[in-house]
């Protein structure tokens, strides 16, 4: 009996010491649905997976219907929603436990919050976001279990200099810990978990293509606990721009991710999709 329990203790270290993995579980093209469905730049995944909201980078909102009963993934409705065709440059979008809608913009840089009937207030801004550069400014958006909004901007100060993050609770901007920047990958997307951790998607653009990064934070640990889920090759997908972190009705983690066309007939809108197993 001894050898058996000396196998159980060598097991329960391995996995306690077993690194989260990323499991593709498929790509799926969408089809320019109208002429304002492109660009996507935000995505947020409900009702266990079989429903989503996705963003174009030009104030577009669309409500998707998924049928998983297949292989593969299909999108078997787009409505289109005009709340935000008024916005702007609209890049981050995050929704509370009330279903209230929440928009960043890169420029300039501001975060807006949806009222009672549908419209949206500015937030009253972070000193910092006056002197952000507009292409480059509020590209994430995510909320926490407590209501906190937490916002990046795509690019930091220098090359190396971290990413500033700025956490809205109680009508106030705090800046929170700062996210190590690490070779040319620049924020694209963002979004908290089931687990309460910050999810974070990067791009890094070449003449190959796309390449992306999946960093996950702790942002009440000392150290961050950073921990990376993913790092592609360049061209292995699209312009992936957007992140939802979700769980399916067993409890699995998922994170959906959607690719900005730019509007341009040779890239493509999709949504790629893996399975987290910790």
């Amino acid at each position: 009996m001894l050898w058996r329990s000396v196998l159980a203790l060598i097991c329960a270290a391995a996995c306690a010491n077993a690194e989260p993995t990323l499991t593709l579980d498929g790509v799926t093209p969408l089809p320019r649905l109208s002429d304002s469905f492109g660009g996507l730049s935000a995505i947020e995944m409900s009702d266990g997976g079989a429903e989503a909201l996705v963003l174009s980078d030009r104030g577009g909102l669309f409500h998707l219907t998924l049928d998983r009963s297949g292989d593969t993934l299909a999108v078997t409705d787009a409505t289109p929603d005009d709340r935000t065709t008024h916005l702007g440059d609209t890049e981050g979008m995050a929704v509370d436990a009330k279903g209230r809608l929440y928009i960043s913009l890169e420029g300039p840089a501001a975060v807006m919050a949806e009222r009672a009937d549908g419209s949206f207030d500015r937030l009253k801004p972070h000193p910092d976001f006056a002197g952000m550069v507009e292409n480059r400014a509020l590209e994430a958006l995510a909320i926490a279990g407590d209501g906190t909004l937490v916002t990046m901007p795509e690019a930091s100060e220098t090359n190396t200099a971290p990413f500033p993050v700025y956490q809205y609770k109680d009508g106030t901007w705090t800046k929170g810990p700062a996210l190590p920047r690490k070779g040319s990958f620049l924020i694209t997307g963002a979004d908290f978990g089931p687990d309460g951790l910050l999810y974070v998607l990067e791009r890094a653009v070449s003449l190959r293509g796309f390449a992306s990064r999946i960093r996950r934070f702790d942002l009440t640990a000392p150290d961050l606990s950073e921990t990376t889920l993913l790092t592609t090759d360049a061209g292995t997908y699209g312009n992936l721009e957007g992140l939802s972190v979700w769980q399916d009705g067993t409890g699995t983690t998922h994170l959906s991710l959607v690719a900005d066309d730019n509007f341009n007939i040779f890239q493509s809108n999709q949504i790629v999709e893996f399975t987290l197993t910790e």
